[in-house]
């Protein structure tokens, strides 16, 4: 068993050399920008009790075929919270908006580039990752359109080069 930790310990020390997370995944900071207007999505108090409130299931799905976690509190910070965000490393995605809006799969990836470490977001920008939306392959994330209950299916193949 010590050597099993040893050998995890070893590999989680690579990755991070290497410029990865545990799970592979490039590190980067996130882009700036965070409190501008994306799409129709604004960052202002936003909150649980808003007219409009719906749910989105995100599943993102690496290289490595491993599930990794989609980041908490993405579109979230003390000066301001989106429309579109994350409370939970549970993929759930929130809309809570004061009246019915659009809210696209797009929008809430260029929130996480805004929010947390980008990679992921720039895969799928880059046509690095394939978009499954109820099983079903869509062509980008700007034709998904966040409804409630939609399950979507992040399947990431390569990471963009530096």
């Amino acid at each position: 068993m010590k050597q099993l930790s040893v050998a995890v310990a070893a590999a989680l020390l690579a990755a991070s050399c290497a410029g990865a997370d545990k799970y592979g995944i490039p590190n980067a900071d996130p882009v700036g920008g965070f409190g501008e207007n994306v799409g129709a999505v604004s960052c202002d108090s936003g909150g649980h009790d808003a007219a409009y409130h719906i749910h989105s299931q995100l599943t993102v799905i690496l290289p490595n075929g491993i599930t990794a976690q989609v980041s908490p509190n993405i579109g979230v910070s003390e000066k301001c919270m989106y429309w579109l965000h994350t409370h939970e490393p549970d993929g759930q995605l929130h809309v809570e908006a004061p009246s019915e809006t659009v809210a696209t799969l797009a929008d809430f990836l260029e929130l996480w580039r805004r929010s947390a470490n980008p990679s992921i977001p720039d895969a799928v920008f880059a046509g690095l990752a394939e978009i499954r939306v109820v099983g079903e392959l869509v062509a980008s994330a700007d034709s998904v359109v966040l409804e409630d209950g939609l399950g979507i299916e992040i399947t990431v193949k390569s990471f963009p080069s530096e």
